[in-house]
């Protein structure tokens, strides 16, 4: 298949990369961080963040692969507590603002510009990385920005999943717990939560999610062994939201 991975330089993303390379599949990743201008060499340098660069990601993987597009990956995450993120009491308008931006304007924006291509290519996979805190509370997790992007991501994959199925466009959500990323870092190194994953991930073993066991949920429902599968948030968290 040929995939177009966006946000290929972060945790789960390139974990993505590397899972689907491995299985065989073209893979172009894209990402705002990244230094590299083509594929085969690593990341194209994109900010789907921004408006149009999720169009641009598009027409670029397009043209990579030669007008065939098969799968598309949203891998992209933000956490606001540096910005001012946390209960709905206190939860700064910039936080609030930047969040949304990054976790949900940009899956708009990519649903919006894959949807049509995937379903002139006859059919395809999107799969967005949610979060298990979209459907669950915890006291050391009460971010109002993060949660509600989370939150709108699901319905928002929902919608499309409804309008692209005539089109054998199938839209899916995978959902992790805590993942051994740098964007996890802060709470896995607080000796509080990190005292409380057996409680929280008791499928983890007393520690976070490895990257590549979300990228073999994600290889999943790009698959064709998940072909009667759309608007679905599949749980990868380690038993989080068991709770």
């Amino acid at each position: 298949m040929k995939i177009l991975v966006c946000g290929g330089s972060g945790g789960i993303g390139s974990a993505c990369v590397a899972a689907l390379t491995t299985a065989g599949h073209d893979v172009l990743a894209v990402d705002r961080d990244a230094v590299t201008s083509g594929p085969g060499a690593g990341p194209v340098a994109l900010d789907i963040t921004a408006p149009g660069g999720a169009d641009k990601a598009i027409d670029r993987a397009v043209e990579a692969f030669e007008g065939r597009l098969d799968g598309v990956v949203h891998a992209i995450g933000r956490s606001g507590r540096r910005l001012g993120d946390g209960p709905v009491s206190t939860c700064s308008d910039e936080a609030w603002r930047d969040v949304h931006r990054v976790n949900l304007d940009s899956v708009f924006w990519l649903l919006r510009a894959a949807l049509p291509v995937l379903r002139d290519n006859g059919g395809g996979s999107v799969v967005v990385v949610g979060s298990a805190l979209a459907r669950t509370l915890d006291r050391d997790f009460l971010t109002a920005a993060y949660l509600t992007s989370k939150s709108a991501v699901e319905t928002l994959v929902r919608a499309a999943a409804f309008e692209g199925a005539p089109g054998g466009v199938r839209v899916n959500v995978v959902a992790p717990g805590l993942v051994d990323t740098p964007m996890a870092a802060r709470a896995l190194t607080d000796p509080v939560i990190s005292g409380r994953l057996p409680e929280l991930m008791p499928l983890g073993r007393g520690g976070a999610s490895a990257p590549d066991t979300v990228a073999a949920a994600v290889e999943w429902l790009l698959s064709p062994a998940s072909s009667q599968v759309t608007g679905a948030v599949l749980p990868a968290d380690g038993g989080w939201s068991l709770r």
